[in-house]
């Protein structure tokens, strides 16, 4: 029986979603695994046990019941803190649920590729470049994919010239624009502007998620679709295609999550069939380019002219997006991205990360800082 770590929390202002597509993981997961939740706090600590299944735990969480836990590089096992030892569970392929900061931008990648666990999410690269909108869009732009006009500044420069900035803002867009933090989801920090007050609020809002702040085109009479893709490398499977309701309006947190009253989605939604193929040829595009592995979203506008634009790209999507794949279990969707994850696996320990050369032995006095060969 093969042992799956299930990463949920985190610190990350998406903490609370992330719990929830943990546990949705969870309860998915078949019963021919062995499953271990690491629950990480909105602290950053690290714990595991049997009470992290139950949604009633984060109510209020105490550390009660559960046991501090870490990984080690160079090591497979999960180390798990008791009374009296430490215990070692081998870990064969962990589950990322993690949403946002410091788990869907290569942080979590980095420690689990170090520990050489197999792990079903894009790797590395493709974890922070798909965090960072900036970083996503200047990717597009190199690719010929459209998307909606940018700007980009960090906190230093809005402390220095922020009546620039704002000069900028509007000379470029007539300040119709949309602030965003660059690195944040979930659309928290996120405000449609139009006027220059409203634009001043809104940075002060974003900058306090992220001292990178992107300032974005606002798209008017609009169709928002989603499409998920899932696959790895070249073999990439498309989703339906879901149109949330309605024209032009921006889904702020409460909205997604919270309320939902004025949110309707419709899967298998209804395109014209050149719009909907272009969607699906951009989107296995952008998978391919940003080397994502797993289930990865992308969502895109429509415009009343019917020109596509890519908005941005959800690497660890909500719920891992699987409702959109309407032909499959959540559970066959996760064996997928277990098998995923150890095929990656595999192809990194047929490299050769060993040399050896003579560089050592000719130098000498290396404390002098003279190189004699």
């Amino acid at each position: 029986m093969k042992n799956i770590a299930v990463i949920f929390g985190g610190k990350s202002v998406e903490h609370d979603i992330s719990i929830l597509t943990g546990l949705q993981v969870i309860a998915n997961l078949d019963k021919k695994y062995k499953i271990i939740p690491i629950y990480i706090t909105r602290q950053g600590q690290w714990c595991c046990g049997d009470k992290l299944t139950k949604l009633s735990t984060y109510a209020k969480f105490t550390s009660s019941g559960v046991k501090p836990c870490f990984f080690v590089p160079h090591s497979k096992n999960l180390f798990v803190k008791g009374l009296l030892k430490i215990k070692k569970i081998k870990i064969d392929c962990a589950v990322l649920a993690l949403h946002g900061a410091n788990g869907e931008d290569g942080s979590v990648q980095g420690l689990l590729e170090l520990c050489e666990i197999p792990y079903t999410s894009s790797g590395i690269f493709g974890s922070s470049i798909t965090m960072d909108k900036v970083q996503t869009k200047l990717l597009m732009k190199q690719l010929l994919v459209n998307t909606p006009d940018f700007l980009f500044f960090y906190d230093i420069d809005w402390s220095k010239k922020s009546q620039d900035i704002l000069n900028q803002i509007d000379n470029k867009f007539k300040n119709n624009v949309v602030i965003k933090p660059a690195r944040a989801g979930s659309s928290i920090g996120v405000a449609k502007c139009n006027s220059q007050k409203e634009i001043i609020n809104a940075i002060k809002t974003a900058l306090c998620f992220d001292n990178k702040i992107i300032v974005e085109e606002s798209v008017e009479d609009f169709q928002e679709i989603n499409i998920a893709c899932c696959g790895y490398q070249d073999e990439v499977e498309v989703s339906s295609l879901e149109r949330i309701e309605g024209v032009g309006k921006l889904l702020d947190f409460d909205k997604k999550y919270i309320t939902g009253t004025t949110v309707e989605r419709f899967v298998d939604c209804k395109l014209d069939k050149k719009i909907k193929e272009e969607i699906q040829s951009i989107a296995k595009k952008m998978f391919v380019a940003c080397e994502c592995l797993g289930v990865v979203r992308l969502d895109f506008f429509v415009n009343k002219n019917s020109v596509v634009f890519l908005n941005e790209i959800n690497n660890i999507p909500g719920s891992f997006a699987n409702y959109l794949f309407k032909k499959q279990t959540f559970a066959n969707l996760l064996d997928k991205l277990i098998m995923l994850a150890e095929i990656r696996q595999k192809q990194k320990e047929k490299l050769t990360f060993l040399y050896e050369s003579m560089a050592l032995v000719c130098f000498e006095n290396l404390s002098s800082g003279k190189a004699h060969k």
